[in-house]
């Protein structure tokens, strides 16, 4: 009987061969999640010259410890793990991140903005309006505490799941959804901070501890 998905056969296949070495066979898994890696790694970091850097350093863990993968959770789902534990790290690491310039928002998204604010939760909205949040979480990801950072890029940029979201970072996913209620909070109080024009339009680096 064919295989119903000869990729995922394909995958299953090279993984177990990387597992017994094959370097030139982790090459084809590069090649088929780089992609998505560097746009995880991206919305992470925001830092264009060291992304792909980056990337490497994840690869290069992920082909060491790859004997260690157990098949029990999909293979993007076990390398998001190690793209986000290196990220953090990196970012526990390097504090004094880039500033964010709103001003960088044009007057329709900040319409929107405003709108997501006080409408409710981001299940509740339109696709241009989930646009809008993504792009207020974008900017907002730049100074903001590595946790609320990674639980925010893993659901508002990149889309995933609660309960992929808790499958990559290890929490529970009653934790996960606390946190991104906690993190949307301060996000959008950062926001509104902005527009009533109690802070600068350069926003300073929060601290970890804020």
């Amino acid at each position: 009987m064919a295989n119903p998905n000869p990729e995922l056969g394909r995958e299953i296949e090279t993984i177990r061969r990387c597992q017994n070495g094959d370097r030139e066979a982790f090459g084809w898994l590069v090649e088929t999640y780089h992609q998505p890696i560097f746009s995880l790694v991206f919305h992470l970091v925001h830092r264009h010259d060291e992304v792909e850097d980056i990337v490497q350093e994840i690869f290069i863990k992920a082909f060491v410890a790859i004997r260690g993968y157990n098949f029990r959770s999909s293979f993007r789902t076990w390398l998001s793990r190690i793209a986000v534990n290196h990220c953090y790290d990196y970012l526990r690491r390097n504090r004094a991140l880039r500033v964010t310039y709103f001003w960088q928002m044009g007057e329709e998204t900040e319409r929107r903005i405003e709108a997501t604010a006080e409408d409710g939760p981001p299940g509740s909205l339109d696709h241009e309006d989930r646009l809008a949040l993504a792009d207020l979480v974008d900017k907002l990801l730049a100074r903001a505490p590595a946790e609320d950072r990674v639980i925010l890029a893993l659901k508002e940029l990149e889309g995933r799941s609660v309960e992929e979201i808790a499958e990559i970072t290890g929490l529970k996913e009653s934790t996960v959804k606390v946190r991104l209620h906690r993190a949307r909070k301060r996000m959008l109080k950062d926001f509104k901070k902005w527009r009533s024009g109690r802070v600068s339009h350069a926003l300073p680096k929060r601290t970890e501890d804020s």
